[in-house]
């Protein structure tokens, strides 16, 4: 049989051969002081304990790829994983639709971040140039409603007078026993008139009443096409005023100017830069990469173990550069609608925070603790256990000692399915090793030693001795 030099190593081979490494410099750092206690205790015949606990100094740690997770509580034993995935809410895109056919001036790029009223595009429309047309004619004829009404009342208020002037006369008169029949058919002329003149002065009041009616509903038309308030289109507030101003700032609006209207980033560039959009067209649209929520799912046998307003986390998938306790805690809410093709349920939750590493499409998990958060017990992460020989062991950070880790034999409870619960040996915060475990493994090994030598197979497996 021909066997694999150890040149070309496998993964286990990597694995032993980091270790062997930690046991040389486990054994190095004790080799000076093992010489002069053999030495010290040979004639005492007493052997020197072996120790629990194993060097790990920051360029092994580095080397070995070592990393530690933090003891925390959990209720291991009342929660539910489930797959998901973070999704935009429907609130998280924003699009900008022209109301006029124009030309497009685009202010932005794809991607670029914009903020709440800065400028997008321009619009330049021929159909703003007649509504600014049709907006003059209804502020003149206001203005004219203005100098009608002005007319109409001051008439009434000539001829109110006349007659009242005429009566005093003519009582006058009548008290010196003179008779003034031209004076008196005047009187009674005047009298016939102000009927009139009072029927004319509330039609004209109707025309003026109107024609600020059809002047405020053309600035709101053109508001809403414009997408600028009216009293930024003009900013007068009495009746009288536009007498007394100048030219409201509509006037000089000769192409449109569409801003945005929350902060977010520009996703998609319909109308490419000068080109022609119809009324309605989407030019672009806006993302709030913010407007994130979890979206779970759970089977549907499962779903009375669930109900709005419960208690959940979100966890982030094992491996990779993502911290395995960097979560975030929220309530769940229940979908209304299940999938009836995978026979689930929607599971969703919008927390107050995200993490960091929260984006739209990220995978992750959602942690349901269907009891609360009562019954909480200490837990580290089951990747964290290794076993040797009948023995489940994981390694503990010296909390004296950051440069060393203790071997403890785990005492297990519940599991969860990642996490499990520690029933003894450790405290809440306490570090434990989750990355590069299993060197440390074979490094103290039962056998409280290593190999001597030996070599690897095609099949990755480790024979003592020569390769023959």
């Amino acid at each position: 049989m021909r066997h694999l030099s150890v040149k070309r190593p496998v993964p286990l081979a990597f694995a032993m051969i980091a270790a062997f490494t930690l046991m040389l410099l486990w054994g190095c750092d004790k080799g000076e002081s093992s010489h002069q206690n053999d030495k010290k205790h040979a004639d005492e015949g007493a052997a020197e304990p072996a120790s629990n606990r194993i060097d790990i100094p920051p360029s092994m740690r580095q080397n070995l790829g070592i990393t530690f997770v933090r003891v925390e509580k959990r209720p291991v034993n009342s929660t539910i994983r489930l797959p998901g995935q973070f999704e935009f809410r429907p609130e998280a895109r924003r699009e900008y639709h022209v109301m006029l056919p124009g030309r497009i001036d685009l202010l932005v790029k794809q991607y670029e971040r914009v903020k709440k009223g800065q400028p997008l595009f321009y619009l330049d429309s021929p159909e703003w140039q007649e509504m600014k047309g049709e907006l003059v004619a209804a502020s003149n004829a206001m203005k004219r409603s203005h100098a009608d009404l002005a007319v109409a009342e001051a008439t009434v208020d000539e001829t109110e007078k006349t007659v009242a002037f005429q009566e005093e006369r003519l009582a006058s008169l009548a008290e010196a026993q003179v008779r003034q029949v031209a004076l008196e058919a005047e009187l009674a002329d005047k009298r016939n008139t102000l009927p009139r003149l009072r029927a004319e002065l509330e039609s004209v009041r109707a025309e003026f009443d109107a024609a600020h009616a059809r002047y405020d509903v053309m600035l709101s038309t053109a508001s809403s096409f414009a997408r600028i308030p009216k009293n930024e289109l003009d900013p007068f507030d009495n009746q009288h005023a536009h007498l007394e101003s100048g030219v409201p700032p509509w006037r000089s609006i000769n192409r449109l100017t569409v801003r945005a209207e929350v902060p977010g980033i520009v996703d998609r560039l319909v109308v490419t830069n000068q080109g022609w959009a119809e009324t309605g067209a989407l030019v672009l649209d806006t993302i709030d990469p913010t407007a994130l929520r979890f979206h779970g799912d759970a089977l549907q046998t499962d779903i009375l173990l669930f109900s709005d307003g419960q208690s959940a986390r979100i966890s982030p998938p094992p491996g990779g550069s993502i911290n395995l306790q960097d979560t975030v805690d929220g309530t769940i809410e229940i979908g209304f609608q299940a999938d009836s093709a995978q026979r689930t349920i929607p599971i969703l939750l919008i927390p107050a925070e995200f993490p960091k590493w929260a984006r739209a499409g990220v995978t992750a998990y959602l942690e349901v603790f269907t009891n609360g958060k009562g019954g909480d017990v200490l837990a580290i992460p089951e990747a964290a256990i290794v076993r040797d020989g009948l023995e489940k062991v994981f390694f503990q950070r010296d909390r004296n000692d950051p440069n060393k880790v203790i071997r403890v034999v785990a005492d297990l409870g519940e599991s969860d399915g990642r996490w499990i619960e520690v029933s003894s040996g450790v405290m809440s915060g306490d570090e434990i090793v989750l990355g590069g475990v299993y060197p440390l493994m074979l490094a103290s090994s039962a056998s409280g030693e290593m190999q001597a030598g030996g070599h690897f197979h095609s099949d990755g497996t480790f024979h003592e001795g020569e390769d023959e």
